[in-house]
């Protein structure tokens, strides 16, 4: 997975050198990004949204931008690719009905008990489609440039599972369903992502981005939990997350 995502960038790389050898020339950007991140995970009962509210961090991140320029119009003008990299921290707990306060049982208190941490290192592209022309740097226009976007990347992720009960994978402290399930780990995993978002420019050169982006993982131990999904049904799906981000971008060429 690795290999394949970094072998897709260097041929946008190399398209994009292509065409700046044929054309001449195309916008290159950089930018800055930050905003809250909410994180589905394992964590909590399924469908709660208090449990994908609560579990939540802040992702920060930066990107370089390439876009096409050609003396007529084309359809490729449309079209940005984003190269970028992030640092994301969640912090996680149980929530939900299983840790309803009026329950005192052994597996309830082992689900309050239970804490989880995870940093998410992500390194990918984004293609952006706008509907209009992306040039949004010339003088006069509308300053607002809706676009939506879709990217793969590869995650370097390291989750923590604790518990203030004891050591996760005893059976004081770790419920049932995660004794071969809960795991203070690092890995790598790709994913899939889809955003929409738009920019305003504030100045000749500047822009500002909104952002709503979610973001598949391929994998579904990013969190540290992974029960049996052939066991625990409501556990089935992989980990994901929703991120709202503003960022700043400035045209440099």
């Amino acid at each position: 997975m690795l290999k394949k995502a970094i072998l897709f960038i260097l041929i946008v790389l190399g398209c994009s050198n292509s065409s700046q050898a044929q054309y001449e020339q195309f916008y290159k950007e950089f930018g800055i990004m930050a905003g809250p991140v909410f994180l589905k995970s394992d964590f909590g009962a399924r469908g709660d949204f208090e449990n994908f509210t609560k579990n939540s961090g802040f992702t920060v991140g930066g990107f370089y931008y390439l876009t096409f320029v050609e003396n007529f119009p084309n359809i490729r003008e449309k079209f940005k690719f984003r190269l970028e990299a992030s640092y994301t921290s969640v912090n996680m707990k149980h929530y939900g009905k299983y840790v309803d306060n009026t329950s005192n049982s052994l597996f309830t208190r082992q689900l309050r008990a239970m804490e989880g941490k995870t940093t998410i290192g992500t390194f990918g592209v984004q293609v952006e489609f706008f509907p209009w022309r992306v040039d949004d740097y010339n003088r006069g226009g509308s300053p607002f440039t809706p676009y939506i976007a879709g990217g793969v990347q590869v995650n370097s992720y390291s989750s923590e599972v604790t518990s203030s009960l004891g050591k996760i994978g005893t059976p004081e402290a770790t419920p049932a369903k995660y004794m071969s399930g809960a795991k203070t780990d690092q890995g790598v995993a790709g994913s899939l992502s889809a955003s929409i978002g738009t920019r305003i420019k504030i100045a000749d050169y500047h822009a500002l981005i909104f952002e709503m982006r979610g973001q598949y993982y391929l994998s579904d131990w990013v969190d540290g939990l992974n029960p049996n999904n052939k066991v625990y049904k409501e556990n089935k799906s992989n980990d994901w997350s929703t991120a709202i981000t503003v960022g700043y971008v400035y045209y440099f060429n």
